[in-house]
Order: C-alpha cells, then sequence, then structure tokens
C-alpha cells in the first residue's frame, strides 16, 4: 500500500515540475552511483541507479539534502551533495549564449545601419530633386531675362531711329522756315538783305506776322474714374478674376499670410510645373489691413507667391464678360523668390504635414520693407498673367 502511495506521490510530483524543465538551466554529472528513489529520503523506495559520471538534468533542489532529477525517461530523487557542476556543458551553454546576444546585437546594428542608409538615401534624393529644379528655375529666369534685356535693347534702339527721324524733321521745318523768312527779307525795298541762319525749330519766324493761338485748358484724366470700387472680405476671390481655386481636404495644412496696416492685398499661390509655361496658380485670396488669413487644404507640390500691394480695390466695367481688377492707389506688384514645399514626407513617426507663414507689409512711404537685390517687382500686367 505504502509503494502504491509513493508512486501515485511521484506522478504527481512529476507532472508539477515537468513544466518547469525548459525554464531551468542546471546540467549535473554524478560523482558517484546514485540510487534513483520515489522520495526525499533514504526509506523511499529505490527504482533505478545512475552510474558515476552520468549527466543528468536537475528539476529542484528544494528538498533539503535532496534534490529531484531527470534520467532517462524517468524522473527521481538522489543526494545533492552527490551531484557536480558538468563544467563543459556549462562553458557550451555560456558560449551559447553569448553567442546569440553578438547575434541580436549584429543584426540590430544591421537593422539600424539599414534605416540610417534609407534615410540617407531619401534626403540625397530630395536634395538633387530641390538641385534640379532650382538649377531649371535659374535657366528658366536666365533665359526670360535675356529675352527682356532683347526687348530693352530693340525698343532703345526703336526709340533713338524715331528721336532722329524727329530731329531730322525740325531740322528740315527750321531751314524751310529760315528759307520763307530770306524769301520775305528779299522781297522788299525799303530793308536790306540779311540772310538768316538758325538751327533752332523757331529761327527765322516773322513776330510781326504770327496769329496768336486761343487759350487752352489742359485736365488730369482719371483712368480708373469709371471703375466701381469693391470692398471684400479676407478670404474672398475678386470676382474679376472669374477663377476658382483647387482644394485638397485629406491635408490639413496652410499658408498663414498676416498682413500689416499700410496696404491691403491679393496673394495669388502658384504651383510650380515643369517648366514656367506648366506653372498653375490654384488660390486667389484677397486680405484687408491689420488681418491674418489660413490658405488651407492645399494641393500637394511646390509653390511660390505672388503678391498685388495697396489700397482701394476697383474693378472695370465688363467687356464681353470680362472684367479687370486692381488697386488704385500706392499699387506695388511681387513675385516672391520663397520656394514653398507642401509635399507631405513619411517619417518613423508618421507623415509630416509641412505648413508656412508670410508676413506682408509695405512701409509707409509705399515701398517694400525687403529691398534687396534679388527682389522681383512686377507690373500690373504680369500679375494679372498668372
Amino acid at each position: 500500500m505504502k509503494s502504491i502511495f509513493t508512486f501515485i506521490l511521484l506522478l504527481v510530483m512529476t507532472s508539477s515540475t515537468f513544466a518547469q524543465i525548459k525554464s531551468l538551466d542546471r546540467y549535473l554529472m554524478s560523482t558517484a552511483k546514485l540510487e534513483l528513489r520515489t522520495g526525499p529520503g533514504a526509506n523511499f523506495d529505490i527504482i533505478g541507479e545512475i552510474p558515476q559520471g552520468t549527466q543528468v538534468y536537475v528539476i529542484s533542489s528544494g528538498y533539503g539534502d535532496w534534490s529531484t532529477v531527470q534520467y532517462k525517461n524517468g524522473n527521481g530523487f538522489v543526494l545533492t551533495k552527490l551531484l557536480a557542476e558538468d563544467s563543459s556543458i556549462a562553458e557550451a551553454e555560456r558560449a551559447a549564449k553569448a553567442a546569440e546576444a553578438r547575434r541580436n546585437a549584429a543584426r540590430l546594428a544591421a537593422e539600424e545601419a539599414i534605416r540610417k542608409a534609407e534615410q540617407a538615401k531619401i534626403a540625397a534624393a530630395e536634395a538633387a530633386r530641390k538641385a534640379i529644379a532650382e538649377a531649371e528655375r535659374l535657366t528658366r529666369q536666365a533665359e526670360a531675362d535675356a529675352a527682356a534685356a532683347e526687348a530693352a535693347a530693340a525698343a532703345a534702339k526703336q526709340n533713338q531711329t524715331a528721336a532722329e527721324r524727329r530731329r531730322l524733321a525740325e531740322l528740315a521745318e527750321t531751314q524751310k522756315a529760315v528759307e520763307a523768312a530770306n524769301r520775305r527779307t528779299l522781297g522788299s525795298t525799303e530793308t536790306a538783305y540779311t540772310p538768316i541762319e538758325s538751327k533752332t525749330a523757331s529761327g527765322g519766324s516773322n513776330a510781326g506776322t504770327r496769329t496768336a493761338a486761343a487759350p487752352t485748358k489742359v485736365t488730369r484724366e482719371n483712368k480708373y474714374s469709371s471703375w466701381e470700387k469693391k470692398t471684400y472680405k479676407s478670404g474672398a476671390t475678386p470676382k474679376s478674376f472669374n477663377f476658382k481655386g483647387k482644394f485638397e481636404y485629406k491635408l490639413d495644412n496652410y499658408l498663414k499670410v498676416e498682413v500689416g496696416q499700410n496696404t491691403e492685398v491679393v496673394v495669388k499661390l502658384v504651383k510650380m510645373g515643369k517648366t514656367a509655361k506648366d506653372d498653375e496658380t490654384i488660390r486667389i485670396v484677397y486680405i484687408n489691413s491689420n488681418q491674418t488669413q489660413f490658405i488651407r487644404n492645399i494641393p500637394e507640390g511646390e509653390y511660390y507667391c505672388v503678391i498685388a500691394y495697396g489700397k482701394e480695390w476697383k474693378e472695370s466695367p465688363s467687356k464681353n464678360g470680362k472684367k479687370q481688377g486692381t488697386f488704385t492707389k500706392n499699387a506695388l506688384y511681387e513675385k516672391g523668390q520663397d520656394i514653398l514645399d507642401f509635399n507631405t514626407i513619411k517619417t518613423d513617426e508618421g507623415i509630416n504635414v509641412p505648413s508656412y507663414s508670410l508676413s506682408l507689409d509695405l512701409q509707409a512711404n509705399g515701398t517694400l520693407y525687403n529691398d534687396v537685390e534679388d527682389q522681383d517687382n512686377i507690373d500690373a500686367g504680369s500679375f494679372n498673367s498668372f
């Protein structure tokens, strides 16, 4: 009866400790022949013998002088003092753990190197793209400047030719006046003949025979007198542009525009294309003085601003269904040089959605604050062409 009870107790202990085998790390070796018993004591039955020098796996040493071990396909109790550490296995396990740690460290280092290389690749590609875009922009600008210079030279030459024609015509008229005066002098018997020579347009005229001109009145005409003054709220698009903006409502981005006290503005947000001909205006916004306006939901791309400054916005009468609009006081127009990159950027923390701010105002004398060499001032026609 006692043997049956001991066997059942061993089964219970075996089932409760077997799950710990994977979590323990204790391989020992018998220093003498071991008697494998059913319980922690010499009074328990012997269920096997373990030869000296045999490797066993220690399940637990919490039974006083006794330990439970796994040997072959069974478990039992042996005297703990007859067990010694198997140095070869322990050293192998330590080496395996060290190798695993080095492997994990190498894997992490490789992943970090790949991540940094990918970031560097993205940054290099972005820098190259911006450099190419800027080079193309500078090329287009240089071509435009060259064309403008050529047109200015042609206009100057044309003006010079016209001035020369006027000078020759005036000289011919002067010569005719001199000849006529000489003929009148030769026709008089009471006056000695004295030839008249003059190089001016008025030389040789006979003041005694000139008819007095009727008095004239000169008035200055206001070309905007027939235009209608318009008032818009900040954020509105003037009707004269007949324009509908483009929006990307999935993007929560914005261009914040702060306007000072000396001006009102109309801002055109222009999306850059592959060439200047491909540039596209996607938003036109009127902003009053001393106000801040957010231009939101801007489609991805690179942009620049074209700005009209001034006071008293007026619009022309409709012609063929079209109107013109302009500031009639202190009007000034500018094409901004800054490129606003509204392209989203993927990062490890998510998606970066860029936004920008812009401060606009005129000085009290009606000029721009940013009086720098690369500033592009344009005329009303150029502003309206965007």
